[in-house]
């Protein structure tokens, strides 16, 4: 795991380097309140600084940042998430999304996920 983590890093990062026609620092966030009915479920809420840049046909990009999640009745939970990802276009109207997340959770385990996505533009 920590190796598919580091290699992800390493080929963002040589991508990024390699003159980009576009490259520029970001910041974003996300904000989540959820429930069924009339019942609160939990918050979240996460903040990020990443890095993009445009090579031909890839955008990819690396993002880093904390979380903050309040399940009902618990204590706020914190951790910390990592983000490595490409937009792809493919054609002039179809693209693509790959990205691979790692949440580092205060109980030293880290939650993944892997997700790939597609569009077409009429």
């Amino acid at each position: 795991m920590k190796q598919a983590l580091a290699l992800s890093a390493l080929a963002v990062l040589g991508a990024a380097s390699a003159a980009p026609a576009f490259a520029g620092p970001y910041v974003g966030g996300k904000a989540v309140i959820k429930g069924t009915d009339s019942e609160f479920d939990k918050s979240a809420l996460e903040a990020r600084v990443g890095y993009e840049t445009k090579m031909g046909n890839l955008k990819p990009y690396i993002e880093v940042g904390p979380n903050w999640e309040t399940k009902q009745d618990a204590d706020t939970e914190i951790s910390t998430a990592l983000e490595i990802g490409s937009k792809i276009k493919l054609t002039d109207n179809i693209g693509a999304k790959v990205k691979a997340e790692y949440v580092f959770l205060e109980n030293n385990e880290i939650d993944w996920k892997y997700e790939a996505s597609a569009s077409y533009e009429f």
